[in-house]
C-alpha cells in the first residue's frame, strides 16, 4: 500500500474522531458557569477580528510570521535546527535540517499568538493577581484565535505545499481535530469548569460508539 493511499484511509478513519471531538467540545463548553459573564469579551474579540478581516485589513504578514515560527518550533521539538526564516505578506519559508508531516502541519493547528498570550498571562499570574484583567485576556484570546482559524481556512483554499505533500483529506481531518483538541486545552486552562479530561473521555467514548456502529452496519 502506497503512502498516499494510506493517508487517504487515515483521513477517512479520522472523520468519526472529528465529529466526536465537535460533540464533546460543545458538551463540555456548556458546563462553563462563568461563560455567560465572560463570554462577551471573547465574542467581542472574535467579532472585531472578523470585521477587520472582512472590511479593513487582512493581517497576512502577521499570520505568515506566526505560521513560520510554528514551523520553527515544531522543528526544534523534533530535534532539528532552524537555519533561517523568511517572512513577507505574500508568503514565507523556513530553512531547517529536518522535515516530516508533523513539522509541515504544525502551524495549521498551533495558534502561535494565542499560545504566546496565554503564556504571558500565566507567567505574570504566578507573581501577581491579574484576575481583574480576565476580560481583556479573553478578548485577546478571541481575537488571536479568530486570526488563526480564519487565516488558516483562507490559506487552505489555495494549493498549499504543506497540505499537498501530506495529502489533502488526511491534512484537513487531522488539522480540524487537533484544532478542537487544542482549543479545549486552552479553555481548560482559562475556565476552571471546563475539564479537558472529561472532554477527552467523551471524545473517546463517542468515537468508539461511532466505529462500533459503522462496524455493525457493514458486517453484522
Amino acid at each position: 500500500m502506497s503512502a498516499r493511499i494510506a493517508k487517504v484511509l487515515i483521513g477517512i478513519f479520522l472523520f468519526p474522531v472529528a465529529i466526536a471531538a465537535t460533540f464533546a467540545f460543545s458538551q463540555e463548553l456548556a458546563t462553563i458557569k462563568e461563560l455567560h459573564t465572560l463570554s462577551a469579551y471573547f465574542l467581542k474579540g472574535v467579532v472585531i477580528y472578523l470585521i477587520m478581516h472582512l472590511v479593513l485589513y487582512k493581517p497576512s504578514y502577521f499570520y505568515v510570521l506566526g505560521h513560520e515560527l510554528a514551523h520553527a518550533i515544531a522543528t526544534l521539538i523534533c530535534g532539528g535546527k532552524v537555519n533561517s526564516i523568511h517572512v513577507s505578506g505574500r508568503g514565507g519559508a523556513v530553512s531547517t535540517t529536518k522535515s516530516n508531516f508533523f513539522i509541515a502541519l504544525f502551524p495549521y493547528f498551533f495558534p502561535t499568538y494565542t499560545i504566546f498570550v496565554w503564556l504571558v498571562y500565566f507567567l505574570v499570574s504566578l507573581f501577581r493577581d491579574i484576575s481583574m484583567f480576565a476580560g481583556q485576556f479573553l478578548f485577546i484570546i478571541g481575537f488571536t484565535l479568530s486570526l488563526h482559524l480564519v487565516m488558516t481556512i483562507d490559506s487552505m483554499k489555495i494549493k498549499q505545499s504543506d497540505i499537498l505533500k501530506t495529502g489533502y483529506l488526511f491534512s484537513v481531518s487531522l488539522i480540524y481535530t487537533l484544532n478542537i483538541l487544542l482549543l479545549g486545552l486552552i479553555l481548560s486552562l482559562v475556565f476552571k469548569d471546563f475539564s479537558f479530561s472529561a472532554f477527552f473521555q467523551t471524545l473517546v467514548n463517542q468515537t468508539s460508539s461511532s466505529y462500533f456502529a459503522i462496524y455493525e452496519y457493514l458486517f453484522l
